[in-house]
């Protein structure tokens, strides 16, 4: 199953297939271009973590690089369910940034990408592996219910991702979201993972004009793979953000406006709430595995509830017998059964050599969310989460990391979103890696993700940092991902 291989390192030839889930042959051709310029030559930085990775899909076709000289490794790997997000992370890598940095710029990169899942006014979950403290920290910035209530949700994205790049971050705040301001503002042509999700979604579009004069032609046909999008609006508020941080987002004209507009939809936000937001962090849920510790959300968010009482349903269970396990504990919990066919979440990965990792989940509570603009600035609010069957999006994001947290070593980061499919195949993932060590190709078979509850992967089953340390990734075979190395610059 294993369709693609990086492998530029150790005295071998290089030889590199490069297979990630199915997405536009553009796209293919341009990173075929790159790694095989990327292994053409070099000189060697004994400072820097390296390893081999290989990357992983189901029965993909790939692009198959000419041998070249053998003077290169890998920093590390990212997985998105959109390219030009897991592109994004890896120009952060090669630049010297760390594996959160990398999913900083992945973030603002899928606001613009895939803001149907990703928009400014969402929210998420992070867990994040510092290999020289030795531990893994949750973050929890979900969209959160108004005092008031209402159907529009607190925004908690831009706060979450500036809380948690200060914490652990080391490049310039501005350079993480500069890419994705100016990629709104000029516009890039879409790719087949936005395309092909905006497609079913038309008709609704259609009755929103804020969102139809954006996402859809003039001829009300939704745009297609390659096709502009150009986001004004949406380019503006990035700015800020960049200039700013999240203070004028949550407390300047921007948090004014947002205030009113969802005031227009019934739910009263107070500027004050917006000022008062602030994500949590905590310690990772912890749950031992042989040496190794399973690190999930932590147990106040509903996300880590319910990965805590799945995990003990995976021993032995083949992936569609824990899909019904974790339907079954929906119902014995009392929740929704009859769900949404989407979501509208998305998850993506970052993990170094070094050995620090992130893994984060963000949703809007449905595709675009309540389907309003802030005007002006293009963001999307979401729903709130007490909206009926959308309500249930966060407690299925399912960020987790395996770790030795007496050493620091790093062995996986799979996150995902969507249903309880989400839910259940990181798990699976968790106990091929954790319990059988088991290589990522192994640990994907049964694997019950599909194209609503896509599922993305770090793997080193031998553990990183490490001496030649050989790390797989994998974009979900369901989606229209992407999986990408970084190279180390002037090597």
């Amino acid at each position: 199953m294993i369709s693609g291989i990086f492998r530029c390192s150790g005295g071998k030839k290089a030889d590199a297939l490069f297979a990630p889930s199915p997405v536009a042959k553009a796209w293919l051709a341009a990173f075929a271009l790159t790694m095989l310029s990327a292994c053409s030559s070099g000189s060697s930085d004994a400072d820097l973590e390296t390893a081999q990775f290989e990357g992983s899909g189901y029965g993909a076709m790939g692009i198959e690089l000419v041998d070249g000289p053998d003077t290169r490794r890998f920093i590390g790997s990212v997985v998105a369910d959109e390219p030009r997000a897991a592109l994004a992370g890896r120009t952060v890598l090669e630049n010297g940034g760390n594996a959160v940095d990398a999913i900083t710029a992945m973030y603002f990169t899928l606001a613009v990408t895939m803001p149907h899942e990703a928009g400014l006014g969402g929210g998420g979950i992070c867990l994040v592996h510092d290999p020289k403290s030795l531990e893994v920290t949750s973050y929890d910035f979900l969209p959160r219910r108004s005092l008031a209530g209402g159907p529009v949700a607190l925004p908690g994205n831009v706060r979450g991702f500036a809380l948690i790049q200060a914490v652990h971050g080391k490049a310039p705040w501005a350079s993480l979201v500069a890419p994705a301001e100016v990629m709104a503002a000029k516009g890039h042509e879409i790719s087949r993972a936005l395309a092909r999700d905006l497609e079913p979604l038309s008709s609704a579009i259609r009755t929103l004009p804020q969102l139809a004069s954006i996402y859809l032609k003039p001829n009300g046909e939704p745009l297609r793979e390659g096709d502009k999008l150009v986001q004004t609006g949406l380019a503006a508020s990035l700015g800020q953000v960049r200039a700013n941080g999240p203070r004028e987002f949550y407390s300047g004209n921007m948090a004014e406006n947002f205030a009113q507009e969802a005031g227009r939809l019934g739910s009263a936000v107070a500027i004050e709430e917006l000022r008062a937001y602030r994500p949590n962090s905590q310690p990772a849920q912890a749950i031992k595995v042989g040496d190794q510790t399973l690190s999930l959300p932590a147990a106040s968010t509903g996300a880590g509830t319910y990965l805590a009482s799945l995990w003990p349903e995976v021993q032995g269970k083949s992936g569609a017998e824990l899909l019904r396990a974790a339907e079954a504990t929906l119902a014995r919990a009392g929740a929704e059964t009859s769900l949404p066919p989407v979501f509208g979440s998305t998850g993506f990965v970052v993990a170094t050599a070094r050995g620090d990792a992130a893994a984060c989940a963000v949703t809007m509570n449905g595709p675009f969310g309540t389907g309003r603009l802030v005007p002006g600035t293009g963001v999307v609010m979401a729903r709130a989460p007490d909206v009926p069957g959308f309500g249930l999006a966060g407690a299925f994001l399912s960020p987790v990391l395996v770790t030795n947290e007496f050493n620091g070593t790093f062995f996986l980061a799979a996150s995902g979103g969507g249903g309880p499919a989400a839910s259940a195949s990181v798990l699976h993932l968790a106990e091929g890696v954790a319990q059988k060590s088991q290589a990522l190709e192994a640990a994907q078979v049964g694997m019950v993700s599909d194209a609503r509850s896509l599922v993305n992967a770090v793997a080193c089953p031998q553990g990183a940092p490490r001496e030649d340390a050989i790390c797989s990734f994998s974009a979900d075979p369901n989606g229209a991902g992407l999986g990408v190395v970084g190279i180390p610059q002037g090597r």
